[in-house]
């Protein structure tokens, strides 16, 4: 099995502005702009105006914002099923938790 080539923090940076960019235009599970949303004010904006402000974010709140709307699509798709959403577990092994 090959291994993963490693991304370099300006090809991660690249993916995470295009994420960014893309959950900038509406909700991708919604499909509407709700007012919980870290977004919520920039999608009203035009497309260079939104791609502006994603520019100046740090790579910090670039993940952030990835990580942001990972869970919080599967928060929404658990409950479509209707179920509770599942506790997240560190990642951490034990005694490395930050």
């Amino acid at each position: 099995m090959k291994s993963k080539a490693p991304v370099s923090a300006d090809g991660r940076r690249s993916e995470l502005e295009k994420l960014a960019f893309a959950l900038s235009k509406t909700c991708p599970i919604e499909r509407m702009n709700p007012p919980n949303c870290p977004l919520c004010g920039l999608r009203p904006l035009g497309a260079r105006e939104r791609r502006t402000w994603i520019r100046r974010l740090s790579l910090e709140e670039l993940e952030y914002l990835a990580t942001y709307h990972y869970l919080c699509a599967a928060e929404k798709a658990w409950r479509a099923r209707g179920r509770k959403p599942q506790k997240i577990r560190s990642t951490f092994p034990a005694g490395r938790r930050k």
